[in-house]
């Protein structure tokens, strides 16, 4: 089975207009060519993306397949405009997913020292979870990742650039607070953890097993927020140690190391796909990043 951009595109100008004929006006093709391409997408996944009716609604198959049309297309234009850049002989764009924590650290510092050395690289940075990274580094979305390592990388040529630790911390307002710190692991299996993504069983398959010690996962991305949670006593959560040390709000959480899962070891670095080649903006930041963690 495959899913053509024409048929997304279709699909997704019918959801942003609001109708099927709108989307066809909008597309400059006809209301048939329209109905014909969502419904081929109905066949091929065997399920109704929309609600017709006065008034379209999504079907949760529907809602799924529009945030992937939306990720699909704009990758698709960005592709475009690169191509319609580099033909007009204008330098290639670095394109780079990061961790919260490296963009709250090192980011600052990176970024300026790759804008020195070159001035006119485009540049397309975005902070994810560590999943999500991986996920877009494996989909093309992104060239490079900059972030932890996963259990399983196969799929990727990796430069390693140090080590770190994350650990698992609580606030003295956790209602079990006393509990947990006496350890007791039952408290646990009544608290949610906290984490930046739910992560991919296939990628992380010890995570998934963690998973098990709580009461369940809440899937929060923003880093501040995740922080916030745990110092107001929602839940637990794993932080890097650099953060532990130097955020504020950090100060007065509890580290459970004494929890035989309360640490995370893990080898930070920068990862692409396995075999890849390389753009020079690409290879340009890795000299970069390896100089910066060689200091």
């Amino acid at each position: 089975m495959r899913l053509e951009n024409s048929e997304l595109r279709a699909f997704r100008a019918v959801i942003e207009e609001g109708g099927f004929k709108r989307a066809a006006d909008a597309l400059h093709i006809s209301q048939s060519a329209v109905s014909q391409a969502v419904a081929g997408l109905e066949f091929k996944l065997e399920a109704p993306l929309v609600q017709r009716g006065k008034e379209l609604r999504l079907t949760d198959v529907g809602r799924r397949l529009f945030e992937y049309a939306v990720d699909v297309l704009q990758e698709e234009q960005q592709t475009l405009e690169d191509i319609a850049q580099l033909k007009q002989g204008k330098t290639e764009t670095l394109s780079l997913a990061l961790s919260a924590s490296i963009n709250r650290f090192d980011a600052p510092e990176l970024i300026n020292a790759y804008y020195r050395d070159n001035p006119h690289t485009r540049m397309k940075v975005a902070e994810m979870p560590s999943r999500s990274i991986i996920s877009a580094v494996l989909s093309g979305n992104v060239e490079l990742g900059l972030g932890p390592f996963q259990k399983d990388m196969v799929a990727f040529d990796t430069i390693p650039l140090y080590r770190d630790s994350r650990h698992l911390v609580l606030s003295p307002k956790h209602a079990r607070y006393e509990d947990m710190i006496n350890g007791d692991q039952k408290a646990l299996k009544l608290t949610p953890l906290i984490a930046s993504a739910l992560d991919n069983p296939d990628m992380r398959p010890s995570i998934q097993r963690l998973r098990d010690q709580f009461s369940t996962v809440w899937e929060v991305s923003s880093l501040s927020l995740r922080i916030h949670m745990v110092e107001e006593g929602m839940g637990v959560t794993f932080i890097d140690r650099k953060l532990l040390e130097e955020h504020p709000s950090c100060a007065n959480f509890r580290i459970m190391d004494d929890v035989s899962f309360g640490r995370i070891d893990k080898e930070v670095g920068l990862y692409y796909r396995a075999g890849k080649s390389l753009s020079d903006s690409a290879r340009n930041f890795i000299a970069l990043c390896q100089s910066f963690w060689s200091l």
